[in-house]
């Protein structure tokens, strides 16, 4: 099987583009939530389009469940090494291991 070459100018634009989605997202959670979590679908596409990895920063900073960024009432806790974060949209629980 052969694989096909990556263009590097393509990845980076890919890249930029989830970048700035996933700041248009966050800056439309509370004007318009339907358009922010577009945002993020539009970003995971390209993603999975482009075969790239989502940044662990970008990729932990909205809810799995509901498709929004996590805002200023989500809570988290740290406690035996588990970071746990609730979605205050919708409940959602999700616990990350957590080096200290």
């Amino acid at each position: 099987m052969v694989h096909k070459k990556r263009d590097p100018r393509l990845e980076g634009a890919a890249m930029e583009r989830i970048i700035q989605l996933h700041e248009l997202a966050k800056g439309m959670k509370l004007s318009d939530p339907v358009l922010a979590k577009r945002y993020i679908q539009l970003s995971e596409k390209i993603a999975e389009r482009m075969d790239i990895t989502i940044p662990p920063r970008i990729k932990r900073s909205y809810c799995k469940n509901c498709g929004l960024p996590y805002d200023r009432d989500t809570r988290i806790r740290i406690k035996n090494g588990i970071c746990t974060v609730a979605c205050s949209n919708c409940g959602d629980i999700r616990r990350l291991p957590y080096k200290y």
